[in-house]
């Protein structure tokens, strides 16, 4: 039998973020500004600069036997943890690419350079962790650093567009996992604040409300 529930009868206002940007940006200060109570699994070793906020718990991330840890950090969070925090922070995604694929590297046959097979083992580690931890009845935010490429639109005009780095792969999947995606920029006015609607130049999306950008610490309402 399938279990049918109408729209309007949906009450979950947890949603799945992913925060992108350049290193020293402000990706990682900007989990100061989310309302509740907030876990931070730190993998690239940036937490510092959340020193003294009471409502953050920080998890250090084993970054050199990192593909067992993460399994097992992952089986951990559902059983023992799942409605104990309202948001959830992986910092970042890029770095854990990295970590995962530098460990099974190690573990090979190609003097810590990793095959072609640990990529694909990565590649779906990172999808799965992403589908296993919506379910935990959080915010999950995912931040990554920011690269770019040459993008042609369908008229034949280039354009230099900034997307999170996260491997090629499986780019489409884990943005399509996602309900938003910002881009955090700097203004004239030395503002830190998100890109929430894609252009030519940015990916960016925002499936919650129709803000095109917001400030910094307007990420996460109060209240979600």
């Amino acid at each position: 039998m399938l279990e049918i529930i109408n729209a309007a009868d949906i009450q979950t206002d947890k949603a799945t973020y992913l925060i992108y940007g350049p290193p020293g940006m402000g990706k990682t200060s900007t989990i100061k500004f989310i309302p509740g109570k907030t876990l931070v699994l730190d993998v690239d070793r940036t937490s510092r600069v959340l020193k003294g906020f009471n409502n953050i718990d920080i998890v250090y991330v084993d970054n050199t036997n990192t593909w067992d840890y993460w399994g097992k950090l992952i089986v951990d969070l559902e059983k023992n943890y799942k409605g104990v925090y309202d948001n959830i922070v992986v910092d970042n995604i890029s770095e854990l690419e990295r970590c995962l694929l530098s460990d099974l590297g190690s573990k090979g046959k190609n003097k810590g350079v990793p095959s072609q097979g640990d990529y694909q083992y990565m590649q779906f580690r990172i999808v799965n962790s992403l589908r296993y931890m919506k379910n935990l009845g959080a915010n999950l935010i995912w931040t990554a650093w920011e690269t770019s490429d040459l993008f042609t639109d369908s008229s034949g005009q280039q354009y230099n567009r900034a997307f999170p780095q996260i491997n090629h792969k499986i780019l489409n999947n884990v943005l399509g996992l996602c309900d938003v995606v910002g881009r955090l920029l700097i203004n004239a006015e030395g503002e830190r604040g998100f890109i929430l609607s894609a252009t030519n130049s940015t990916y960016a999306k925002n499936q919650l409300d129709d803000r095109k950008g917001c400030l910094q610490s307007e990420l996460i309402p109060s209240g979600t």
